[in-house]
């Protein structure tokens, strides 16, 4: 199911709020139905569970991060949610995932496995694991997949706690 990501590059991250943004593959040119345009890469998972980078035993990235301020001198009133700002008032995720696309720039997917709980592990060429874990009993989407050369999504779990093509 996850085999047409081995091989691929890494791309990039972002986040959208909390949900991690996993682009592989090269640069691609989406094009929707209606008719607008958006510069992707081939591939995009997309998390709205837990998640980690680790090298070894260190973690480099980890969902936890996008909650975490990067300095102790932002504003009472600081909130994750908002991106592009200064570091000094960005999250931890925010810095960190900067140096980590730099480690990453010319790794490619070299093993991929999904677990029997449907969690996914994603080994790079150069030692990186990226691991998705869920953390919660009930079946919620937890991650997507969306392919955007051929236009399949990969949903787990959809509304009836299955994984579905779409």
């Amino acid at each position: 199911m996850l085999s047409c990501l081995i091989g691929k590059k890494f791309n990039r991250i972002s986040r959208a709020a909390d949900m991690l943004c996993l682009f592989l593959g090269e640069d691609y040119v989406y094009r929707s139905p209606v008719g607008r345009s958006a510069e992707v890469a081939e591939f995009s998972i997309h998390f709205t569970t837990q998640w980690r980078f680790r090298l070894g035993g260190e973690i480099l990235l980890a969902s936890r991060d996008i909650y975490t301020p990067y300095s102790n001198g932002v504003p009472e009133d600081w909130a994750y949610d908002l991106v592009g700002r200064p570091d000094e008032l960005s999250s931890v995720f925010d810095v960190a995932a900067r140096l980590l696309m730099q480690e990453m720039s010319s790794s490619v997917v070299s093993e991929c496995n999904l677990s029997e709980t449907n969690d996914i592990t994603i080994v790079f060429s150069n030692g990186v694991v990226f691991e998705q874990f869920t953390p919660a009993s009930r079946k919620d989407e937890e991650w997507r997949l969306i392919d955007y050369v051929d236009g399949r999504h990969i949903v787990c779990y959809d509304e009836d706690g299955l994984i579905s093509v779409e």
